[in-house]
Protein backbone atom coordinates (compact mmCIF):
# COMPACT_ATOMS: atom_id res chain seq x y z
CA UNK A 1 0.00 0.00 0.00
CA UNK A 2 1.29 3.64 -0.99
CA UNK A 3 1.17 6.98 0.66
CA UNK A 4 -1.07 9.43 -1.44
CA UNK A 5 0.03 12.35 -2.45
CA UNK A 6 -1.98 15.16 -1.57
CA UNK A 7 -2.84 15.82 -5.30
CA UNK A 8 -4.14 12.26 -5.38
CA UNK A 9 -6.08 12.20 -2.56
CA UNK A 10 -7.66 15.26 -3.49
CA UNK A 11 -8.54 13.78 -6.90
CA UNK A 12 -10.09 10.78 -5.36
CA UNK A 13 -11.85 13.06 -2.92
CA UNK A 14 -13.32 15.14 -5.83
CA UNK A 15 -14.79 12.26 -7.72
CA UNK A 16 -16.11 10.83 -4.77
CA UNK A 17 -17.55 14.14 -3.22
CA UNK A 18 -19.62 15.09 -6.19
CA UNK A 19 -20.72 11.49 -7.50
CA UNK A 20 -18.86 12.18 -11.31
CA UNK A 21 -15.90 10.87 -12.36
CA UNK A 22 -14.21 13.97 -13.23
CA UNK A 23 -11.68 16.65 -12.51
CA UNK A 24 -13.06 19.16 -14.38
CA UNK A 25 -13.30 22.44 -12.98
CA UNK A 26 -16.52 23.75 -14.55
CA UNK A 27 -18.36 21.08 -13.99
CA UNK A 28 -17.01 21.12 -9.82
CA UNK A 29 -17.43 24.28 -9.18
CA UNK A 30 -21.33 24.10 -10.54
CA UNK A 31 -22.02 20.87 -8.28
CA UNK A 32 -20.35 22.96 -5.32
CA UNK A 33 -22.51 25.90 -5.43
CA UNK A 34 -25.60 24.46 -6.84
CA UNK A 35 -25.91 21.19 -4.68
CA UNK A 36 -22.86 19.71 -3.16
CA UNK A 37 -21.32 22.39 -0.75
CA UNK A 38 -19.12 19.45 0.48
CA UNK A 39 -17.68 19.59 -2.26
CA UNK A 40 -16.17 22.98 -1.82
CA UNK A 41 -13.34 22.94 0.63
CA UNK A 42 -11.67 20.33 -1.58
CA UNK A 43 -12.49 21.77 -4.46
CA UNK A 44 -10.65 25.16 -3.67
CA UNK A 45 -8.18 22.95 -1.96
CA UNK A 46 -7.44 21.05 -5.82
CA UNK A 47 -7.15 24.46 -7.84
CA UNK A 48 -4.30 25.51 -5.80
CA UNK A 49 -2.63 22.12 -5.67
CA UNK A 50 -2.99 22.31 -9.20
CA UNK A 51 -1.94 25.84 -9.32
CA UNK A 52 -5.76 26.46 -11.26
CA UNK A 53 -7.07 29.26 -8.92
CA UNK A 54 -7.70 32.10 -11.58
CA UNK A 55 -9.59 29.54 -13.80
CA UNK A 56 -11.31 28.14 -10.86
CA UNK A 57 -12.75 31.94 -9.79
CA UNK A 58 -13.76 32.05 -13.38
CA UNK A 59 -15.93 29.44 -12.95
CA UNK A 60 -17.71 30.38 -9.26
CA UNK A 61 -20.55 33.40 -9.53
CA UNK A 62 -20.82 33.29 -5.75
CA UNK A 63 -19.01 35.89 -4.27
CA UNK A 64 -18.63 34.35 -0.91
CA UNK A 65 -16.69 31.59 -2.57
CA UNK A 66 -14.67 33.74 -4.16
CA UNK A 67 -13.57 35.46 -1.29
CA UNK A 68 -13.03 32.25 0.09
CA UNK A 69 -10.48 31.14 -2.24
CA UNK A 70 -9.24 34.56 -2.45
CA UNK A 71 -8.38 34.48 1.06
CA UNK A 72 -7.11 30.75 0.82
CA UNK A 73 -4.76 31.19 -1.69
CA UNK A 74 -3.19 33.86 0.21
CA UNK A 75 -2.89 31.90 3.35
CA UNK A 76 -0.69 29.29 1.24
CA UNK A 77 1.22 31.24 -0.97
CA UNK A 78 4.49 29.22 -1.28
CA UNK A 79 3.59 26.45 0.46
CA UNK A 80 4.76 23.22 -1.08
CA UNK A 81 1.73 21.12 -0.59
CA UNK A 82 4.02 18.03 -1.78
CA UNK A 83 5.28 17.78 1.94
CA UNK A 84 3.21 17.01 5.21
CA UNK A 85 4.92 19.17 7.19
CA UNK A 86 2.93 21.98 5.74
CA UNK A 87 -0.20 21.10 7.72
CA UNK A 88 1.03 21.97 11.03
CA UNK A 89 2.37 25.04 10.32
CA UNK A 90 -0.62 26.68 8.84
CA UNK A 91 -3.33 28.43 10.52
CA UNK A 92 -6.32 27.69 8.25
CA UNK A 93 -10.29 28.05 8.95
CA UNK A 94 -11.67 25.40 10.78
CA UNK A 95 -13.81 23.76 7.24
CA UNK A 96 -10.12 23.30 5.53
CA UNK A 97 -8.86 21.68 8.67
CA UNK A 98 -11.55 18.97 8.29
CA UNK A 99 -10.19 18.46 5.24
CA UNK A 100 -6.74 18.66 5.87
CA UNK A 101 -7.15 16.05 9.17
CA UNK A 102 -8.60 13.48 6.77
CA UNK A 103 -6.08 13.81 4.45
CA UNK A 104 -3.54 13.76 7.22
CA UNK A 105 -5.28 10.02 8.51
CA UNK A 106 -5.21 8.79 4.73
CA UNK A 107 -1.44 9.62 4.90
CA UNK A 108 -1.08 7.44 8.15
CA UNK A 109 -2.92 4.70 7.76
CA UNK A 110 -0.10 2.70 6.54
CA UNK A 111 1.31 3.37 10.19
CA UNK A 112 -1.53 2.37 11.67
CA UNK A 113 -1.86 -1.09 9.50
CA UNK A 114 1.77 -1.74 10.20
CA UNK A 115 1.67 -1.28 13.63
CA UNK A 116 -1.91 -3.01 14.55
CA UNK A 117 -0.24 -6.08 12.11
CA UNK A 118 2.82 -6.07 14.23
CA UNK A 119 0.69 -6.14 17.28
CA UNK A 120 -0.82 -8.92 16.12
CA UNK A 121 2.55 -11.13 15.29
CA UNK A 122 3.63 -10.34 18.58
CA UNK A 123 0.52 -11.96 20.41
CA UNK A 124 0.11 -14.63 17.41
CA UNK A 125 4.07 -15.67 18.48
CA UNK A 126 3.15 -15.78 21.90
CA UNK A 127 0.20 -18.15 21.69
CA UNK A 128 2.15 -20.35 18.74
CA UNK A 129 4.80 -20.83 21.34
CA UNK A 130 2.25 -20.76 24.66
CA UNK A 131 -0.01 -23.83 22.44
CA UNK A 132 2.95 -25.53 20.71
CA UNK A 133 1.41 -24.83 17.19
CA UNK A 134 3.36 -25.09 13.84
CA UNK A 135 3.52 -22.68 11.66
CA UNK A 136 2.59 -25.62 8.87
CA UNK A 137 -0.50 -26.09 10.93
CA UNK A 138 -1.67 -22.19 10.61
CA UNK A 139 -1.05 -21.88 6.90
CA UNK A 140 -3.05 -25.51 6.06
CA UNK A 141 -5.97 -24.87 8.33
CA UNK A 142 -6.37 -21.35 7.40
CA UNK A 143 -5.56 -21.82 3.35
CA UNK A 144 -2.71 -18.99 3.60
CA UNK A 145 0.25 -19.21 1.43
CA UNK A 146 3.07 -21.16 3.37
CA UNK A 147 6.06 -18.51 1.97
CA UNK A 148 3.97 -15.70 3.21
CA UNK A 149 3.12 -17.07 6.78
CA UNK A 150 6.05 -18.09 7.82
CA UNK A 151 8.29 -15.37 6.86
CA UNK A 152 5.49 -13.57 8.53
CA UNK A 153 5.83 -15.65 11.78
CA UNK A 154 9.52 -16.93 11.85
CA UNK A 155 10.89 -13.34 11.30
CA UNK A 156 7.80 -10.89 11.64
CA UNK A 157 8.20 -10.02 8.25
CA UNK A 158 4.36 -7.54 8.26
CA UNK A 159 4.77 -7.19 4.65
CA UNK A 160 4.45 -10.59 3.78
CA UNK A 161 0.62 -10.51 5.32
CA UNK A 162 -2.42 -8.40 5.13
CA UNK A 163 -4.09 -7.36 8.08
CA UNK A 164 -7.22 -9.60 7.92
CA UNK A 165 -4.63 -12.32 7.60
CA UNK A 166 -2.41 -11.15 10.59
CA UNK A 167 -5.72 -10.67 12.41
CA UNK A 168 -6.79 -14.24 10.84
CA UNK A 169 -3.72 -15.80 12.64
CA UNK A 170 -4.10 -14.32 15.68
CA UNK A 171 -8.07 -15.89 15.96
CA UNK A 172 -7.13 -19.28 15.12
CA UNK A 173 -4.45 -19.30 17.96
CA UNK A 174 -6.77 -18.02 20.51
CA UNK A 175 -9.39 -20.31 19.79
CA UNK A 176 -7.50 -23.06 19.90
Amino acid sequence: MRRPSFRGWLSRELKYLSGENTLNLHRLAYLAQASNARLWERLALYAIAVNQTARLKGYLYQEELIDDLNSLAFILNGVDLGNLNWIDSVQLPPRYEKALLSYKAAYQRIDTRNESKKLCWKKSVQLQKEKGVSNSQIYYYLNLDAGNTNAYLKNGDIDKVSLENATKIMKYLYSL
